[in-house]
Parts: C-alpha cells; structure tokens; sequence
C-alpha cells in the first residue's frame, strides 16, 4: 500500500510542478508526468506503476486538457491530444516495466552467482591492463581478505600474491600484455596475518585495443583441497610403507642368500689369509690379496643391507634429482635370487645420459619392484625357456622419460584392463590388490603417468612416464 500511495504522490507532485510551469508560460505537463510514470516504475514497481500512469492520464483528463466538469472533453482536438497522450504514457510504462523486470532478473541472477561462488569458493577477477579498469567479486575480495569498500587495483593484487610466486604469476596472467587461451595455475596468497592460502587462477586475456588486453579470470580457494591432498599423500605413503614391507617380507630369502654370498666369502678369504701367514715363510702377497677381497665382499655386504635398509625405512617424501637408469641398476640385484627360482631372464635396455627427474628415490624404487614382481606373477604358467623380462628406459619426449617392465606372460585380459589399477582389485589369491594402485599414486604424485598394454607376440607391458628435471644432470647419488 506504501508503495501505491507514494506512486499516486509522484504523480500528485509532476501535477503541481506543471501547474507552476504553466503560470510562468511553460507549457510541459506531458513531459513531467513521463517522468513521474517512468520514476514509479523503477522505484515502486510495475502494479504501483501503472497506477501512476492511470493517475496520470487521469489528471491530463480532468486538469490541462479542461474536462473539469466530467471526464469527457468538450472537442475532438482535446481528445485527440489524450489518446496520444494516453498511448505514450502507456508505452513508456511498459517499456519501464520490461527494464524493471529484466533489473530485477539480473539481480536475483547476481545474487545466485554470488551465493553459487560463495559455495564454491570461486571468485572472479576481471581488468584492463596493463593499467586499467578492475572489477573483483564479492567472493573475490572475501579470498584476497579485503573489505568491499575497498577500490579494486592491480597493486593491491599483487600486496597477496606471495614473493616467492610474484614473478610468475605476473608472466602467466596478472600483467600479462599477449592474448592467450585457457590459463592455468596455482600460487600462494600470504595474508596480513601470514597465513598461505593457496588459489588456482583460471582465465584467458583477449584484445581490447591494439595497445591492450582484457584480463578476465576465475580464483578458486583451493587451501582445503591442497591441505586435504596433502594427508591423502600421507596416507598414501605409509600404505606404500606397508607394501614395500610385505613384498621384502616376501623376498626374505633371496636377499638372506645375497647378503649370504659376501658373508661366506669374507669368511674363505679370511680362513686363507690365516693360512698364508702361518707358513714357515708368510705369503705376505696372497696374505694381502686375501684382505683386499674381504673388503670387497664386506662393501658388497654393505651396500645390500643399505639397498634393503632403503627400501623399508619409513621417512618423509623428499624429492630430489634422481637418475631412473641407477635407479633400475640397484633394484635388478635384489630381486636376482627371485629372478633364478623363477626361471625367469631379466634384460635392461637402458638409455645411457638420460637426463634427471625430479622424485623419491625410496617410492620409485617401491614402483620397478612392484611391476618386477607382476612380471614375474605373469609369467608363472609359461614355459620356462620363454620367460623373459625386459625393463627398457628411454627419453620418451624432450620433457619426458620412460620406463617400461615388458614381461613374456599371458597378458591382460579385456575384461580387467580398465580395473588393473583400481584399488584392493587383484587377480591373484593371496593378493592384496595394493601394488599397481600404490604404483599408480607414487607415479602420479611425481607429475606422472602411468599406463599398461598388451605386447604385439605375447605379455605386457607396463609403463611409466615422468617429467624430466632438464636443469640438473643426472648424476645425483640417492
């Protein structure tokens, strides 16, 4: 009711300022009351609206166009000038109230967006650069921790981007002066009270005039995800932990024989060098011959139990530069005994000067056992002299390098290819269904990939993909 009543006063108000013109000789009560109409609608609504506009007709009627008396003009020039009057009044609420609707449409469609990026954690940038006009959302200043009073520019922006990821963040989008497609990133905010918030940018920078570009992008908030990411690789990790345990567990007896190997060595050698020196006349050269080979087995004794230590030890994940050939080169010798009971004929084809990677060397080895030891499972019901095992490396790419684990088995059946790395899914009885699951979360937390196919002839191959860490060559010790 307020809003009618205060629609029929607008109206009330456009007729005493027309009388007043009219006093002074101005003749516009039409115009005024367009105006009043128009206000009514965008202030109090369409109904409220065209009550103001039925006012209006009303007081052109009775007040200026002479129909004191009654509503019915006295000629048909005055009636004329109503009707025209009437249709204008009339066009002009309903072009108001078309606009009053899509206003109020694209209002409440903001304030979805606005409440869907609150749930989402998502705001939106959008400017001008280099230096030019900048819009933030209201998500947009909750993640950057700045009040909604606050004028948006590109200086305060950058105040949040992190110094360490300041450089980068300015290349790839905050100042950047190129058109380019699909934009995506992460870096860190550090906040006023120095805590790290993590977002993922997501844009694109179009032209907007030969001297500039457009820079318009989605910030996600994605500290939750990161934090949650990083107790899942926790967790991941000591599962991992877990299995590298069993499977030593399970090649107990190999690696009691190889540790076996240079224990009985340095014993005969010992037992001989004793010989030597008891003679009537020492053989201070066989004597000596006798110590060197002792301090070789007693090394080769050494780096076993470091190897075997290495790979059941429980320690944070640290990434490091790291050579796969190496890596491969100290795996074979601990799965050797395993390799003979089983008849099976292990070949390395390895690449030489491949360059580094960037990984853990503990997890990566876990990964070359597991597919060591599923090759070896595969080719269980194949004939003896056909069991061979082929682990190839190789620069698969200028930014990539590979490892493949080909063994001459059975293969993969069509009907468990999809399934093979999803976890607790095994086809073996005592298994546990962790292994090619483990390998596939330590190869993709490296930024890699990892894949599987059947041969040409016979077996399968399974491969893993890893960047290349260019900048360092590959030379570092684990």
């Amino acid at each position: 009711m307020i809003r009618y009543g205060l629609a029929v006063v607008s109206v009330a108000i456009a007729t005493a300022i027309a009388l007043g013109l009219e006093r002074y000789g101005i003749a516009t009560p039409f115009a005024i009351m367009l105006l009043a109409v128009t206000f009514s609608v965008w202030q109090f609504g369409v109904e409220a609206g065209l009550l103001s506009a039925l006012t209006a007709i009303a007081c052109l009627d009775y007040i200026f166009l002479g129909a004191r008396n009654s509503f019915i003009l006295s000629n048909s020039t005055d009636a004329a000038r109503l009707f025209i009057y009437s249709l204008g009044i009339l066009f002009v609420w309903l072009l108001g109230s078309a606009q009053h609707r899509a206003q109020r449409t694209l209002k409440r469609n903001e304030a979805y967006l606005a409440y869907a990026q609150t749930l989402s954690r998502t705001g939106s940038v959008s400017f001008v650069g280099p230096e030019g006009e900048m819009f933030w959302s209201a998500e947009a200043y909750r993640i950057l921790g700045y009040e909604k009073t606050v004028l948006p520019t590109l200086e305060r922006l950058l105040d949040r981007v992190h110094p360490a990821d300041l450089a980068t963040s300015k290349s790839l989008f905050y100042c950047a002066t190129q058109p380019a497609e699909q934009i995506e990133f992460e870096h860190r905010l550090l906040m006023p009270d120095s805590s790290i918030k993590w977002v993922r940018i997501l844009g694109n920078i179009e032209p907007e005039t030969p001297s500039k570009v457009r820079i318009s992008g989605a910030v996600m908030d994605v500290t939750a995800e990161k934090a949650t990411r990083s107790a899942l690789f926790k967790a991941e990790a000591d599962l991992a932990h877990v299995t590298r345990l069993t499977v030593m567990g399970e090649l107990l007896a190999s690696i009691s024989h190889e540790i076996k190997q240079p224990l009985a060595a340095i014993q005969t050698n010992a037992e001989t060098g004793l010989r030597w020196l008891k003679r009537d006349v020492p053989n201070l050269d066989e004597a000596r011959g006798c110590l060197t080979r002792i301090v070789n087995a007693a090394t080769r004794a050494a780096d076993l139990t470091n190897k075997i230590r290495g790979m059941t030890r429980k320690t944070d994940v640290e990434m490091v530069p790291l050579d796969l050939n190496r890596l491969v080169e100290e795996v074979v010798p601990l799965l050797e005994r395993e390799a003979r009971e089983r008849s099976v004929n292990v070949t390395l084809e390895l690449t030489p000067d491949l360059p580094a990677i960037l990984g853990d060397w503990t997890q990566l080895q876990q990964v070359v056992v597991n597919l060591m030891m599923n090759g070896f499972d595969a080719m269980g019901a194949v004939a003896e002299d056909a069991r061979h095992l082929l682990i190839r490396s190789y620069r698969d790419t200028d930014r990539d390098v590979s490892l493949e684990v080909q063994d001459a088995g059975i293969g993969i059946g069509p009907d468990l290819k999809a399934r093979l790395f999803e976890t607790f899914f095994t086809t073996k009885s005592s298994g546990m269904g962790m292994g090619l699951s483990i390998c596939r979360s330590i190869v993709e937390a490296h930024g890699g990939r990892i894949e599987a196919f059947n041969n040409v002839e016979r077996g399968a191959t399974f491969r893993f993909t890893l960047p290349a860490d260019c900048k360092v060559e590959a030379d570092v010790q684990p």
